[in-house]
This record gives structure tokens, sequence and C-alpha cells, in this order.
């Protein structure tokens, strides 16, 4: 079987979906990456897979660009010819389905949250969940990362509640993201990582880390570690403020990496203070997969990673008092309650979010009908 696997990012696909791509070309299946040009793509075709290169406006709204875009993504299927299109990311999960009225290939569509565009106004939203009843009428499988979001678009009738399914978020490698024997030491170490965006809580992460360093001193630590996304102002505005909080002190600015395992595993608490939408955090699946307690949200996509005094603690949205009694209460944890803690993330990324039910799920609906 031809498998084209669709993103906006080479990076995504390098970061996130090789195992995904290792799995399907086990099993005999002959894989595409359609993606953008970007540093990452030459160690993508070293997977072992085809290339086709898309021109993508991430967060773009301008008609003339998109139309560019639906363009750029149906000549690259026309000269794929698959017999499956897997996307991933908004844009891609769209116009994959525009495409797939006027071509002949199964459609399975992950939906990773439903994006910024659901955050704006009622007006443009409208047209955003008509986009969607368009887009994804004929798609043949749904994937969720979380139940609000999959009821949503079936309750506005986007999609059928017949092809919609929720599978654990992206998953996580349970070999690769391993709990590091190290017992927490006295001093508490809180790591904050992903994209600088402000809806992930940067902000509060920041304000409450300022007040605990007040009351707590070196017995706390606060690293941030993430990469702005130049084409947005307002997370180049938020590298300003992380690097000024840097200067006084109060954070530990990290810069950006490939590979979050080695700081994850130094740290003793994660945290994500986000009301993003988006599906389940990797940030947050990682920590768990490495014996972490966690700090995070009571949102959507963020619930789901605790289980509350159990293995971390869920906080109030855009809420600094309560981020910082989370923090209070963690910093006053002795090692072998933090311990404790840690034991049960990992059992619970064990029990509901291993990689392999996501592979799984993917070959299931490949072989569908």
């Amino acid at each position: 079987m031809r498998i084209v696997i669709l993103y906006n990012s080479s990076w995504y696909v390098f970061l996130l979906r090789r195992n995904l791509i290792s799995s399907l070309r086990s099993l005999g299946h002959e894989v595409t990456v359609v993606a953008p040009v970007d540093r990452y793509t030459d160690r993508v075709k070293q997977m072992g897979v085809s290339f086709l290169p898309i021109t993508i406006d991430g967060t773009g709204r301008s008609p003339v660009s998109e139309a560019w875009t639906l363009r750029s993504i149906n000549r690259a299927l026309k000269t794929a010819r698959p017999h499956a299109v897997l996307s991933f990311t908004v844009k891609c999960n769209l116009y994959a389905g525009l495409c797939r009225r006027f071509m002949d290939f199964k459609h399975i569509a992950n939906v990773s949250g439903l994006g910024e565009l659901f955050d704006a106004s009622s007006r443009l939203r409208r047209g955003v969940e008509l986009l969607y009843r368009v887009a994804l009428g004929k798609t043949n499988v749904v994937f969720f990362q979380n139940e609000e979001d999959k009821d949503l678009l079936v309750k506005n009738g986007a999609v059928a509640g017949t092809r919609s399914r929720v599978i654990p978020g992206s998953g996580v490698d349970l070999a690769r993201f391993t709990p590091d024997p190290r017992a927490p030491g006295s001093s508490r170490a809180f790591l904050m990582f992903g994209r600088l965006l402000p809806k992930k809580g940067f902000d509060h992460f920041i304000d409450a880390a300022r007040e605990a360093r007040q009351r707590f001193g070196e017995q706390v630590a606060f690293w941030v570690m993430g990469a702005p996304d130049p084409q947005r102002v307002e997370s180049l505005e938020l590298l300003e403020r992380v690097n000024r909080a840097h200067a006084e002190g109060v954070i530990r600015y990290l810069q950006s990496t490939d590979d979050p395992l080695p700081i994850i595993k130094k740290s003793d608490v994660v945290v994500l203070p986000s009301t993003y939408n988006e599906g389940i955090p990797r940030s947050l699946l990682e920590a768990l997969a490495c014996g972490k307690p966690v700090i995070t949200t009571d949102w959507k996509g963020c619930r789901e990673t605790v289980e509350q005094g159990i293995n971390g603690f869920l906080v109030k949205p855009n809420d600094t008092k309560s981020l910082l009694a989370a923090f209070e209460t963690m910093a006053t944890k002795k090692a072998d309650e933090l311990l404790l803690m840690g034991q049960r993330s990992r059992e619970l990324a064990e029990r509901r979010f291993d990689e392999r039910a996501v592979l799984d799920a993917y070959i299931g609906a490949l072989g569908e009908g």
C-alpha cells in the first residue's frame, strides 16, 4: 500500500512519527512524507521514505496563501498517488479532506487539538466549523486526542460519530523515555518546556516562580526550555520576558533541543499551566514516562495526565495563585513522597499512553474497509 504522511513540518515528522513510519515500512508499505522543506528534511529522507515538498504557512490566514497551500498539497498527492493519507495538524487535515473529495484514497486524520481558530471570534469560528464539515465529510477515520474535541465536532456535525475515535495523544515511547533511578534531592527543580506561546502558560509559570523563589530561595529552581515561533509577534515578546526573568535569576532559560530527555531526567517536577487548544501535550506524556510528578491545568487534554494528588496536581486555568500553591506543595514534599508520585506517573503512562496503542490504532484503521 502506498501511504502518505502529510505534515506541516519535517521537524514534527522526525520528532513524533519515526516509530509510525518504521511500523508501516516493516509491514511492507511504501511511505511518502509530504511536508515543507526544513533542516530536518534530510533526516526524514534517511528513514527510507520518499519525500515530496509542499509550501504551507502554519499561521497564515490570507485567502491567497491558503489557496496556494491547497494547490501545493493537491499537486503532491497527485504525484504520490496514495492508497491512504495520514494527515496531521489542522490545515493538513482540512486540505487533505478537500483533496479527498476529488481523489480516491483512504483519509485518516489526526485532530491533535482544534487549533487557535477555535479561539477566534464567533463569526470566524462558525466559518471554521463549516470548513471542518465540508473537508472532513468524506474522511474515513478521524482520530482525536481527547473526548471534548471529539464531542464538539460530532455535535456540530463536522464528523460522524461512527468514524471518530479517541487515541492516547501521540502516545509515548516507553522504551526510550524511562525513569531515572536518582532520588529527588532536598532542592526542587521545576521544568516547563515546549513552544514559547503565551497560551501555554509561561507567564503564569514565571510569576509563580518569582514568588516561590522569594519564599524558598535556593530550595527551588525553575527551568524553561523552548524556542519561539519567529512568525508570531506574541511568541517573540514572550521570549523577551523569559530572557529578562533569566537575567533576574527568577528562572533558568535553557535553549531548545531535539532531545529533551536528559533535561527531563534532571528535573524533579514537570509543569504545564496551559490553556492552549491542543490534544494531549507531548511534554506531559514524556514527563509521565520518565516518572516525574506533573503540575498542569484543569483543562482539556491536560487533565487526562493527572490523578489529583496521586501523581501530580491540577491547577485552575490562568490562575497564578493556584499554580504557586502547587509549587509550594511540591517544594515541601519529602524525597520519598515525590519518588512515589513519580512512580504513579510511570504507571499511568504504561496504562494509558503507550505509543504502541497509537500505532495499533493506525494499522487497524488502514485495514478497515
